[in-house]
C-alpha cells in the first residue's frame, strides 16, 4: 500500500497542478477584446484626423486606412470566441506597426511647403 501511495499521490498532484494552470492560459478574457477594439478605433480616428489636417498625403491615408481595415477584419475573425493570448499579441503587434507607420508618414515632410 505504501508503494502505491508513493506513485499515485505525486502523479495526482502533478495532474491537478497542470489542470489548474492550463485553463488560466486557454480561456480568453473580455478585457483583451475591449482593449484591442478601442485601440483599433483610436487608430482609425488618428488616421482620419491626420488626413483632415493634411499631415499625411491622400495616398498615405489610403494605405493606412487599408491597413486598419485589414486589422479590423482580423480582429473580428479572432474575437468570435474571445482572444487568446497569442491572438492578442499578434493584433497588438499589428497595431504598433500601424502606429509606427502613421508616425513615419506624419514626419516625412512631404506635405510641407518648405
Amino acid at each position: 500500500m505504501r508503494k502505491l501511495t508513493k506513485i499515485i499521490v505525486p502523479a495526482l498532484c502533478a495532474a491537478m497542478a497542470l489542470g489548474a494552470a492550463v485553463p488560466a492560459q486557454a480561456y480568453p478574457t473580455q478585457g483583451r477584446n475591449q482593449s484591442i477594439a478601442s485601440q483599433i478605433d483610436e487608430l482609425q480616428r488618428a488616421v482620419n484626423r491626420n488626413d483632415r489636417r493634411d499631415a499625411i498625403s491622400e495616398r498615405e491615408a489610403r494605405s493606412l486606412r487599408s491597413d486598419v481595415r485589414q486589422l479590423s477584419k482580423q480582429y473580428r475573425l479572432y474575437s468570435r470566441n474571445g482572444l487568446s493570448r497569442a491572438e492578442y499579441r499578434i493584433l497588438d503587434k499589428r497595431i504598433d506597426s500601424i502606429r509606427a507607420k502613421l508616425h513615419v508618414e506624419r514626419h516625412d515632410r512631404d506635405r510641407h511647403r518648405w
